[in-house]
């Protein structure tokens, strides 16, 4: 699935696959938030991220019905590892139990943080949220600006002619991942 800002400025690709794994870590954390990471990569023009990996959350995670800190133990090693084969850290996404996807304020601030540190490397970081349930979900994507502008992306329209899990894109360019 791709999902693209209103300007075409920002592009995320996700295929089903990873989509079937977020729907399994949220089914194992029941009613508590979790996340974990977003690994890719860009284009060369550095406009549309391929999605790669998501991760579960790392067991030192702390969780709640409402709230979620993220843990880092094995990201640094994982990430390691994923930057050889040329894949990177993009972003973050975490699940709002029986809620809507929205941002909240924590959110924002925790990605503006994320935008504007040099350890990250990461300028304009997703966040991806999945609110809802298991069964009936929601997804939204948003690149966080290190100003703290909040860039929603939204789903593109599948070309009835594209190739199964292809989405149509016209003026964006495409990588293909090996």
């Amino acid at each position: 699935m791709m999902y693209k800002s209103k300007d075409e400025r920002y592009a995320v690709r996700i295929d089903d696959e990873n989509i079937h794994q977020l729907i399994g870590y949220i089914t194992q954390a029941n009613r508590n938030e979790t996340g974990g990471i977003i690994i890719g990569q860009y284009n060369d023009d550095r406009d549309c991220a391929t999605v790669s990996l998501v991760t579960p959350a790392p067991p030192d995670s702390k969780s709640g019905h409402t709230w979620f800190e993220r843990g880092v133990s094995g990201l640094q090693q994982l990430i390691t590892r994923m930057w050889k084969k040329k894949d990177y850290y993009l972003g973050e996404w975490h699940f709002h139990p029986y809620a809507p996807p929205t941002p909240s304020r924590t959110d924002i601030n925790q990605m503006v943080r994320i935008a504007n540190s040099k350890q990250y490397n990461c300028p304009e970081p997703i966040l991806l949220i999945i609110g809802g349930n298991p069964e009936t979900y929601t997804i939204q994507i948003a690149v966080i600006l290190p100003n703290e502008n909040v860039v929603e992306l939204l789903p593109e329209k599948e070309d009835p002619k594209a190739e199964p899990g292809n989405a149509s894109l016209s003026g964006v360019n495409q990588q293909t991942t090996p």
